[in-house]
């Protein structure tokens, strides 16, 4: 493996760092053997994202409360920075969808700011921004209403929401290099991205969609309607039982499949993304396909170079282009 720490080492600082997150939140933890760690925050009480196939190890991150994991984050980034230093992981991607992403944005600038010694990146989908004071722009959301009406009853809840809810105060000039990935036609995404724009370290980027899941391009195919209408199907039916799914879904199946529209709107895979943001080893990638070319890249090189002795040397575009060509009449 590319770190220094062997796979029993690590799951056992994973198992230390179960023990000492608390009750709300709970941890699940894939060890590929890489030096990266993708940490991503679930929008759900569930995991989020666990049949994705990431190229890098992965710790999964729930909220069980929903409550946009502001319970307490100073203490919950403090032992997760200690697993990351302890695992030896190099990087650390923080990556969250909706609810999660506030997760992401918090704790990635929590786990920053006490200046560490790895790299840190956070990739927000559609995140909420401002939870407290109140915001009239959450109000159809039915777990921020919750959340509003607990604040009301428990100083402690208040407390944190008054100390982290006002995420354009309690992270400004704080953040990671920060890439917010957000709806553009939807009005509540917008409104909440923006918020954040004027950030140094943060880029925004809108897609040409309204669905309030902007990840959803990234990590479906496509390509296939039949992946399509099975994931339709499925989101429509959850949605019976999560209301704040239901509440975000457009009104019908034939209006979500109309969002994803190949032609429109141009998406790379979730791990292309993540690849590109944080510098990691450059990807080849059949444009709308999930077929990807990667760990040829260097060799191929190599052998152009061997065989020109010197004298061919493309450039790397041009080698990545010819890849694409090849990858896509297959």
């Amino acid at each position: 493996m590319n770190s220094v720490v062997d796979t029993a080492e690590r799951a056992r600082h994973f198992q230390e760092l179960n023990a000492s997150i608390h009750k709300y939140y709970s941890l699940e933890h894939d060890e590929r053997g890489s030096e990266n760690l993708v940490i991503v925050f679930s929008h759900a009480p569930r995991p989020a994202l666990r049949k994705y196939e990431f190229r890098y190890d992965c710790l999964y991150v729930t909220d069980r409360k929903l409550f946009y994991y502001l319970h307490n984050p100073g203490r919950q980034a403090l032992v997760l920075q200690r697993f990351i230093e302890q695992a030896g992981y190099k990087t650390a991607v923080f990556i969250g969808l909706s609810k999660g992403a506030v997760g992401s944005l918090l704790w990635s600038s929590l786990v920053l700011r006490r200046g560490v010694d790895f790299r840190v990146f956070c990739l927000a989908f559609s995140p909420q921004t401002l939870l407290y004071p109140f915001n009239e722009n959450l109000a159809s959301i039915p777990s921020y209403m919750s959340n509003m009406r607990i604040v009301e009853a428990n100083e402690r809840h208040r407390q944190n929401f008054l100390t982290y809810g006002n995420l354009p105060e309690s992270l400004r000039g704080l953040l990671p290099p920060t890439k917010i990935i957000f709806s553009a036609k939807n009005s509540m995404d917008c409104v909440e991205a923006h918020r954040l724009a004027v950030e140094a370290n943060v880029q925004l980027m809108p897609l040409d969609m309204e669905f309030h899941g902007s990840i959803t391009p990234f990590v479906i195919n496509r390509r296939s309607s039949r992946s399509m209408k099975k994931l339709a199907a499925k989101l429509y039916s959850d949605a019976e039982a999560d209301i704040d799914l239901k509440v975000m879904l457009p009104a019908s199946q034939k209006q979500f499949f109309s969002d994803f529209d190949r032609r429109r709107l141009q998406c790379p895979s979730l791990n292309t993304l993540i690849d590109d943001f944080c510098g990691f080893v450059p990807l080849v990638e059949a444009r709308d396909q999930g077929d990807f070319t990667r760990k040829w890249v260097s060799r191929i090189w190599g052998w152009l170079d061997g065989l020109g002795q010197g004298r061919l040397r493309p450039s790397r575009g041009m080698l990545e282009v010819q890849i694409t060509k090849a990858t896509t009449r297959k």
